[in-house]
């Protein structure tokens, strides 16, 4: 196994080149330390393969050999650095940040995200849009939006009240999220088909990127894009940003045709909401479309165009949904395999609340609640990776890493170092409270990631998983159907892949702290 780096030791080791295996033995799979002959490389590599039929492609590339180690991994039309050690991973995405920027893989988010936040590939355009949207995401705003959010949480606890059977819990949160984007975003209220409708749709997408970032099909077109840019006719220069994801989106006509009308469907909805916006059928200016509508840049003045707000708002959509409802997923199938941490959670919300609804101002008096959901996201990180690319050289470890070289930064595997977490894989909110929670752990917990491009609704999607869970575990116990396969999705949030069934029974309030006095 190779050494642990340290902290002190990220960028400024001395460099040294060496390989296993040796240059000379082709492989897709090099470590840079860890001593792995020729022949277990393309062992581990083809069972990467099969674990990525298996839908475990994170986790066995989380316990290959050499946690701390720098892994060279090559797919068919890509090449990575891939990294698993939690300081190296802060270097690219904090301490060096400026020297990496987000790569082709993004073209393919962009498919169904459009050129948003998360996708833009432009550091000037993206650094306009960041100081157009920071403020929207302004604490006093967020805290505005608790009311829809409890809501929405509110209105899925009643309609379990009417269930007999057991229910999807994926598909519960995805409605329950989708619920709180319709009122916080548009000031609307979901329709029920429409919600299936457009959650079937991100899911066909989100699969879609899966694939297409594991085959790393984004790769040529967006070299060509670039060289277009940079040497191509005016008139075709103008048009490159968009070329890589225009040319995906033709080509998913062919290869998923039943996605691609899905995002057409979505985008026309958007466009309508924005219609309606501006012709002031909707009237309501607390929700997020209104304050991107209304958005100006402080430095330049700078307004969005409605073809900016509708990928802006594709963002927040699909992202904003998908993220939370995975991690809010998981958390309930977490929280039925340990009754020990379920009680404490109940217990917490009866003292705290007693039996009235959360607001904003009681989250902070929820310390156990906000620990479930941050292990929750620990455990099953609600962003698989990201990727980047170096603009100059650098040195991760002792590894020369050269300009042009792609870089994938494993959240699973990060939060799953064993340098880092004890027992890494046990589900123990615990590990979150204040005084258990020391410096190299808060830096190893990236559910979305760090740095400047850190995910911006990150502060809004906490607070939509602390209330949602904490509104319907005040009702509900949930317990796992017992019998299922069940997997993760090979997408970039890595939900549920298909149902999560789980039987809903009503929780008998915990004696409060009175009660618990009396004889």
């Amino acid at each position: 196994m190779s050494q642990p780096a340290t902290k002190d030791a990220v960028g400024t080791c001395p460099v040294h080149d060496t390989l296993h295996p040796p240059r000379w033995a082709p492989t897709p799979i090099r470590w840079q330390h860890t001593d792995i002959g020729y022949l277990k490389s393309w062992w581990l590599a083809l069972k990467a393969i099969r674990a990525g039929y298996r839908h475990t492609i994170y986790e066995y590339a989380t316990e290959l050999p050499g946690q701390d180690d720098i892994v060279v991994a090559r797919t068919p039309l890509a090449k990575f650095v891939v990294v698993r050690n939690p300081d190296i991973a802060r270097h690219i995405l904090v301490t060096n940040q400026d020297n990496y920027t987000k790569n082709a893989e993004y073209d393919l988010l962009a498919v169904a995200f459009g050129r948003g936040l998360v996708t833009d590939l432009n550091d000037e355009l993206w650094q306009r849009n960041r100081r157009l949207v920071q403020p929207i995401f302004a604490k006093r705003h967020v805290d505005s939006f608790a009311p829809q959010m409890v809501a929405a949480a509110s209105a899925a606890a009643d309609r379990w009240e009417r269930y007999t059977d057991p229910i999807d819990i994926a598909a519960e949160m995805n409605y329950v999220t989708l619920d709180i984007i319709a009122r916080t975003m548009f000031g609307i209220d979901l329709d029920g088909r429409l919600a299936e409708q457009m959650r079937t749709d991100f899911a066909r997408l989100l699969t879609l990127f899966g694939y297409g970032f594991l085959l790393g099909v984004a790769r040529p077109l967006r070299w060509r894009a670039d060289q277009l840019s940079k040497r191509g006719p005016r008139w075709l220069a103008a048009r490159a940003p968009r070329m890589a994801i225009n040319e995906l989106r033709r080509g998913a006509w062919v290869v998923a045709p039943r996605a691609r009308r899905g995002l057409g469907r979505i985008e026309r909805f958007i466009d309508e909401m924005i219609a309606d916006h501006r012709s002031g059928k909707i009237t309501g200016t607390d929700n997020l479309l209104a304050l991107l509508m209304s958005a100006e840049d402080p430095e330049t003045g700078y307004r969005y165009r409605d073809l900016e707000i509708r990928d802006e708002v594709l963002t927040f959509l699909g992202a904003g949904f998908e993220t939370t409802a995975a991690a809010l997923a998981w958390t309930w199938f977490l929280l039925s395999q340990h009754p020990q941490a379920r009680r404490r959670l109940g217990q917490e919300l009866d003292d705290v609340l007693g039996g009235r609804e959360p607001t904003a101002a009681d989250i902070d008096d929820l310390p156990w609640t906000q620990a479930v959901v941050a292990e929750a996201m620990r455990v099953f990180p609600p962003i698989m990776g990201v990727a980047r690319t170096a603009k100059a050289d650098d040195v991760l470890g002792d590894y020369p890493i050269k300009a042009g070289t792609s870089i994938a930064v494993l959240m699973h595997s990060v939060h799953h170092n064993r340098r880092v977490w004890e027992n890494a894989y046990d589900f123990d909110p615990s590990r979150f409270l204040k005084e258990n929670l020391d410096g190299p752990q808060r830096r190893a917990h990236i559910p979305f990631g760090a740095g400047k491009r850190m995910c911006i609704a990150s502060g809004f999607a906490n607070q939509e998983a602390t209330l949602i869970i904490a509104r319907l575990a005040q009702r509900y116990e949930l317990d796992l159907v017992p019998g299922q396969r069940l997997r993760r999705e090979l997408t970039f949030t890595g939900g549920p892949d298909g149902k999560m069934l789980m039987t809903v029974r009503c929780r008998v309030k915990s004696p409060g702290p009175a009660d618990r006095r009396r004889p």
